[in-house]
């Protein structure tokens, strides 16, 4: 597995060190009404492909293209890269972003006042919210978990997958027109360890496993790249599938298709949803042994009360 991940990262980054080369990571386009953005952190491209598939099944349509993370693929970065708000942010310290007005340093909860200033409701937990206008919501916990335990995430990921297939069907069940799921960067996976490789760090500001910011007038022999937020700063990547740290199982930040290319899946109902129709309101549920009784407002012919044991998982239907 190690050659084969070595030969694809180095494909990637022999073509970054031709003259005259771009990396091709652009916004993504402002989403319509109707749209609620779901954010995972992680989710590499073979994980996305894998949770559309997982929804075809369960009757929901999905569009999945490819996008390039912003450099270096690090959550502080790519994250900010990806949402809806891009163009009110410019870059910080570190790897990390900041208000353009208030030079305010980016926080989960900046961020999300950042959006809710912008007409998107931010939902959280099991919320729906209206599905008439745009939302942010944040579901997975794939990136913690893979810094945690390194190899165990590949046993672990398909948990977080069950859970991103629930949401996702809940919000279109609850009406939403789509919800599009981004990411903001893939990752490596080496049981026992990637390699590493030295990088001095007097060299740098700030040095993570898979890539460093340089300071100013610092040579190294490592491939540089400027950073998203500012083209003045210089990013170190190391090599092949190499880390400037040791003892990294799990990591990214680097520059290789796992880490880079990572899917933005749109995904829709096949037909309408209840709440595209008429609304309808459960008034009263009674139980009386095993018989329940539900008075239903604004219900339509054709429509039908579903018993699960959660209500956002089709497969737990019980009655």
């Amino acid at each position: 597995y190690r050659p084969w991940l070595e030969a694809a990262a180095g494909a990637l980054q022999r073509l970054a060190a031709r003259p005259g080369f771009t990396y091709p990571h652009v916004p993504l386009p402002e989403p319509q009404e109707g749209t609620c953005i779901l954010f995972c952190d992680a989710l590499r491209f073979d994980l996305g492909q894998r949770l559309a598939n997982a929804l075809a099944t369960r009757g929901y349509s999905s569009a999945v293209a490819s996008h390039f993370a912003a450099l270096p693929t690090v959550t502080p970065t790519a994250k900010p890269a990806i949402s809806p708000v891009h163009d009110q942010l410019m870059g910080g310290s570190n790897l990390d972003t900041a208000v353009r007005a208030t030079s305010t340093r980016v926080t989960i909860e900046v961020l999300r006042r950042l959006l809710a200033d912008s007409d998107y409701q931010v939902l959280k937990g099991d919320d729906t919210g209206d599905p008439t206008g745009r939302a942010w919501t944040e579901l997975a916990a794939i990136d913690a978990y893979g810094h945690e335990h390194g190899w165990k995430l590949a046993h672990h990921v398909s948990a977080e997958l069950r859970s991103l297939e629930w949401r996702i069907a809940a919000l279109l069940d609850a009406g939403w027109q789509r919800v599009v799921v981004v990411t903001d960067h893939g990752w490596l996976l080496l049981p026992g360890g990637l390699p590493k490789t030295e990088l001095p760090e007097h060299l740098t500001t700030i040095r993570k496993g898979r890539c460093a910011r340089l300071k100013d007038l610092s040579s190294v022999d490592q491939l540089t790249l400027p950073w998203y937020w500012d083209a003045n700063v210089r990013i170190a990547f190391a090599p092949g599938v190499s880390c400037f740290e040791a003892g990294k199982e799990y990591e990214h930040g680097g520059l290789s298709p796992q880490e880079c290319i990572v899917p933005v899946i749109t995904f829709t109902r096949n037909g309408p949803s209840a709440a595209a129709t008429e609304p309808v309101t459960i008034g009263q549920v009674t139980w009386r042994g095993l018989r329940c009784t539900v008075r239903v407002e604004g219900a339509t012919a054709g429509l039908r009360v579903d018993i699960r044991a959660k209500p956002g998982d089709p497969s737990t239907s019980l009655l």
